[in-house]
Parts: structure tokens; C-alpha cells; sequence
């Protein structure tokens, strides 16, 4: 199946694309989507699944839309 990804700030850096169509197996979650793409689970993030955000043990499903990003604070 085919899920859009779009990173946002350093993890655009990390994975060396903001946007990109990927491929994963049927049933992948979104916990796979960021061990495949080698980013810091232990970073805190948000990640939105066609514009909702998920948990990590949320199971995807094809052309859905995610967006990765870390949560920052300070003001």
C-alpha cells in the first residue's frame, strides 16, 4: 500500500525528504512508518493521519496522508 509522509523541521533534515509516497505491507502502523524511516521515537512528536492525530499502534491503510512532527514548547 501507498501512504504520503510529510515531515516537518528537523526530522525533515533526519530523514532527508519533507514529503514523499512510500510503500509499506498491508496492516503497517504508524510505529513502522518512523522505525523505517530511522527517526527518533524517543523525540516527543505528533503525528496526524489525514489530518487527525493517531496513536503509534494506529493501523494504516492505503493513500492515507501523514505528517510527522516534533513538539516543541518555550515561548
Amino acid at each position: 500500500m501507498k501512504v504520503t509522509v510529510k515531515l516537518i523541521g528537523p526530522f525533515i533534515y533526519k530523514a532527508g525528504f519533507s514529503e514523499k509516497v512510500i510503500d509499506l505491507e498491508p496492516g503497517a502502523t504508524v510505529s513502522k512508518v518512523i522505525l523505517t524511516l530511522n527517526l527518533d521515537s524517543s523525540r516527543p512528536h505528533i503525528v496526524t493521519r489525514n489530518g487527525r492525530a493517531v496513536a503509534p499502534t494506529e493501523q494504516l491503510e492505503d493513500g492515507d496522508r501523514l505528517v510527522i512532527a516534533p513538539i516543541y514548547s518555550g515561548g
